[in-house]
This record gives structure tokens, C-alpha cells and sequence, in this order.
């Protein structure tokens, strides 16, 4: 085993051979076993600005391959064959009815540009050239470099030793009909398009690639995957359905010998939130999960794609996970499959519905509800769920007295009240629950229906009642959850709902 280290400046010149070039961004090698420590910022600045300017830069002639890009995101091999290849790619520009409805998608990036893979793969330091039919100029079409989107200069990674370079994703806007365009770190090639802009159909010519494998599901057979694997000579590769896009590190790839039934149970989890969170399907673009070796921050993290830790200097594997999802199906206790869902969920949170101290509360809606339909149960779906804990964590809290701010701090306390909720009145109360307020969203786009956290409750306690057909408000009240007295006058003609048992005795 390599022994890990943390790359300081003074570490590597010592490192340097007598008489070796000095160190600078250009020429720093910063992997998981040397990284870049969070306190030599001048380095850290230095790498940063030298990234940010040859991610710019239009001298593609002129752009080196970064030694770093190397290690990740990977090496192509040295045989590989540069092809020209066209590929016809469409842009569906979301539908009217959809567009209220993913505009509350917050933390799902709903508006970032629609990522098309091409299967092909940009050569670090190498230029490649895309030619575009002339109807696409002016659309705010790009080419872009890279599945690795997160800036480790930002968030939870600004403040970590780096594993990998800051920021290796190169994005141009297509002007021309015809551009070169050089990445010092490489990646797999996307066009790209705005979510709302007009729908379109191009063959977009890109030559001097390498072929990267792409698995697209009802359309690439058994026997052209084995092919594919068999010619690759690129680091990542992708598996496609329409609901969900998985890029995956080669090597783990070639153990994909099945890629069908793989997204098929990825259809299945992801169509299943989207099911419970009653976002209509097809989908204006698949959910996108991405494998990194450092992320912006935690295990996973939701958006547009979603980012996923793969790192065994730091002990989280994932990849493995990604291409053979049956390990999935057995209670882990917290581990991968609540994570997954968890991440997932995130992107299916209406921000009306989430309301101070909840982001990371009704993202477990989504965990519960593939526990309940796709395991069969809740067993061993996470600690904080047990009944041991669920019990201890209820009596603490109303020893002590319900207080919201100390209910916010606490997700696991939270999501105890709306598993109360969802085991008194069943999911298809919580379905039409996110109906009400996909409605809500499209008789008034501008959200004038809820601002701040005070009506973001009332607005919760008022709606799950009307869904309900019983008062709910004071159980609220009963958590230490406000609401407004007028509310409360509102919904007093319902009968009142309150659980046996509770606060449990």
C-alpha cells in the first residue's frame, strides 16, 4: 500500500532531482496519495488562476497537457486512434407544463445546460475540431470537456488537502461553424444546450477524438458493448437510459458484462422517486450520476449531475456500487443505498414543500419510500430510523421540552414526524400532497403563494390537511413547530389528527 502523503511545495522541490525544473502550477502533480494542502495557498491560488486561463484560452495550439490530468481524470493509452466521427444529436426543449414544475427543483440544477454524450473522448493537450451546421450558431450551443463539474476551490473542498486538480472542465460556447478547441486536462465530449431554448435536431462533426465506450439502452447490443470494451483505449465511459446517464471509470466498466439489466434497476430507482415526488415522465432530460475522485463536498451531493465520491486513499467506494446496483438491495444500515436515494431525493425536493431545518429532512421521503417498494421494508435501512433510536430520540426531545430551533438541528428527529404523518396516512396521501403544490406552482409561476419560512409551514400543515381530510396543525404545534393562529382558526372545522401515544409515554 502507498503510504499517503500531503503535497506542500516544500515537499516536492525536495523531491525534485538535483538541478530539476522548479515548481510551478504548470508542472505540479497533485494526486490522492500528493496532495495539495489547504494551507499552501499561494500554490493553490497560482494552480487555480493557471486552470481558469488555459480552460479559456483560444490558443488551442498553445495549451500543454497538465501532468496531474495523468492521474485524473486518467490517461488515454498511448495506441489510441484519433477519429473524425459525427454524431446526430436532439434537443428537446422542455415542455410549457413542465417548466413550473421543475422551476422548484432548487437543488436538482434544473436550468444548467442539457449534457448530450457524444462517446468520444478529448486527448489532454490535444485539440480537437467541431464543425456544426450553421443553424445551430447563436443558440447558445457548447462544447464541452470534462463530467467533472465540481470546483474543489469553493464549499466543503476549499477548505481540503486536494486529491485532484480544482477545477478540470472546459466549456465553449460555439460561435463558429467550425472550432478548435484544446483541454489541458482531457474528458469525455458533450454538447450542451439551455433546458428552455428551442428544440433541435444537428450532426455535429468531431474529429481528432478518441472513441470512449457508450452503452445507450434499447439501442447498443450485447455484442457491440463487448466491441466497444474490447477497442477502448479512453479512461471513462458512459451507460444511457432516459432516465438516467452513469459515467464510470473504464476499469469498471469492463466489468459491466450485463449493462441492460444495470439501468434497468437504475430505471426503476430513479422512476421511483420521480413516481412518489409525482414529477410527470418522461422527464425533460435523465438524472446524471457522476463517479469523482473529490467532490465539492460530503459522501454525494445532489444537482446536475449528481456527484459521487470514489476515493480508496479516503476509504469511499462507489464505483463498484454504480455498475451493479443488486448491491443495493439489502439494508445497509446508512451505507450506499440510503445515500443514493437520499441524493437522489434531494433533486426531487419541491423548495415550496422544504421549509427551515428540512433540506436534509424530506430528501428521506424519497429514501423510505424505495426501502418500502423496492427492498420490501424498512429493516436495517438506516440507524436513525430503528426503533431504539426513534424512541430515544422522541423522549429526549419532549423531556426537554419541543423547541423548533433545536428540531431543526436534529434530521433524523425530524423526519420522525413525517414518517408519523406517511405511517397514519400511507404514500398516495403524500403523492397528491406533491400535486397541490405542482398546481400551486402552475396558477402562479411566481411563487406568490409562499414566501418565507412561517408560510412555508402554514402553507405545509394547510395543504397535507386539505390532502388528508384531518387537521394536522396541531401536531405541529404539538412538535414545536409554529403555526399562525389564523391557520390554525382555518383548519379547526376539520377533525383533529393527533398519533396514539404521543408524546410517547
Amino acid at each position: 500500500m502507498i503510504r499517503q502523503t500531503t503535497l506542500s511545495c516544500a515537499m516536492v522541490m525536495a523531491a525534485l532531482t538535483a538541478g530539476a525544473q522548479q515548481l510551478t502550477p504548470a508542472n505540479i502533480l497533485i494526486t490522492p496519495e500528493n496532495r495539495l494542502s489547504v494551507k499552501d495557498k499561494e500554490m493553490r491560488e497560482a494552480v487555480r488562476d493557471w486552470s481558469k486561463e488555459h480552460l479559456a484560452s483560444a490558443d488551442y495550439a498553445r495549451i500543454p497537457a497538465h501532468p496531474s490530468a495523468a492521474i485524473f481524470p486518467g490517461t488515454v493509452d498511448k495506441r489510441a486512434t484519433r477519429v473524425t466521427q459525427t454524431v446526430s444529436i436532439a434537443h428537446n426543449k422542455i415542455s410549457d407544463a413542465l417548466v413550473p414544475v421543475v422551476s422548484k427543483l432548487n437543488f436538482s440544477q434544473p436550468w444548467r445546460n442539457n449534457m448530450y454524450s457524444t462517446g468520444l473522448y478529448a486527448v489532454a493537450g490535444e485539440y480537437i475540431e467541431v464543425t456544426v451546421p450553421e443553424s445551430l450558431l447563436g443558440k447558445d450551443v457548447c462544447l464541452q470537456i470534462g463530467a467533472h463539474s465540481d470546483n474543489l476551490n469553493y464549499w466543503v473542498a476549499g477548505g481540503e488537502d486536494w486529491r485532484r486538480l480544482p477545477n478540470i472542465v472546459r466549456v465553449d460556447t460555439i460561435r463558429k461553424k467550425s472550432m478548435r478547441i484544446t483541454s489541458p486536462f482531457g474528458g469525455l465530449i458533450y454538447i450542451t444546450a439551455p433546458p428552455k431554448s428551442d428544440s433541435w435536431t444537428a450532426d455535429v462533426k468531431i474529429a481528432r477524438a478518441v472513441k470512449a465506450p457508450l452503452f445507450i439502452a434499447g439501442k447498443t447490443t450485447a455484442a457491440e458493448w463487448q466491441a466497444q470494451l474490447a477497442a477502448s483505449k479512453a479512461p471513462w465511459g458512459e451507460l444511457a437510459t432516459g432516465k438516467v446517464v452513469l459515467t464510470i471509470p473504464d476499469s469498471i466498466l469492463r466489468q459491466v458484462s450485463d449493462p441492460e439489466s444495470v439501468l434497468q434497476l437504475w430505471d426503476l430507482i430513479v422512476g421511483g422517486e420521480m413516481e412518489l415526488a409525482q414529477i410527470p415522465q418522461p422527464f425533460y432530460r435523465p438524472q446524471r450520476m457522476v463517479i469523482d475522485e473529490h467532490i465539492g463536498g460530503g459522501f454525494m451531493h445532489s444537482g446536475y449531475p449528481i456527484m459521487i465520491h470514489h476515493s480508496p486513499s479516503r476509504k469511499m467506494l462507489s464505483a463498484d456500487v454504480i455498475a451493479n446496483p443488486t448491491k443495493l438491495l439489502k439494508g445497509s444500515k446508512g451505507g450506499a443505498n440510503w445515500g443514493f436515494f437520499h441524493e437522489i431525493g434531494h433533486n426531487m425536493q419541491n423548495n415550496d414543500w422544504v421549509f427551515g431545518g428540512t433540506t436534509e429532512v424530506s430528501c428521506n421521503f424519497f429514501s423510505l419510500y424505495m426501502f418500502d417498494r423496492l427492498l420490501g421494508g424498512r429493516d436495517d435501512a438506516h440507524t436513525g430510523v430503528s426503533n431504539d433510536e426513534t424512541q430515544a430520540a422522541m423522549k429526549k426531545y419532549f423531556a426537554a421540552g419541543p423547541e423548533y430551533t433545536k428540531w431543526q438541528k436534529d434530521p433524523f428527529l425530524g423526519l420522525i414526524m413525517f414518517r408519523q404523518l406517511q405511517e397514519a396516512f400511507g404514500w398516495e396521501t403524500y403523492k397528491q400532497f406533491f400535486r397541490e403544490y405542482q398546481q400551486l406552482a402552475a396558477s402562479d409561476p411566481s411563487g406568490g403563494y409562499v414566501k418565507g419560512d412561517q408560510q412555508k409551514r402554514n402553507l405545509w400543515a394547510k395543504t397535507f390537511s386539505k390532502v388528508s381530510g384531518r387537521n394536522v396543525a396541531p401536531f405541529f404545534e404539538k412538535w414545536g413547530i409554529p403555526i399562525s393562529d389564523d391557520v390554525e382558526k382555518e383548519l379547526a372545522a376539520l377533525p383533529e389528527w393527533m398519533p396514539y401515544n404521543f408524546p410517547p409515554q
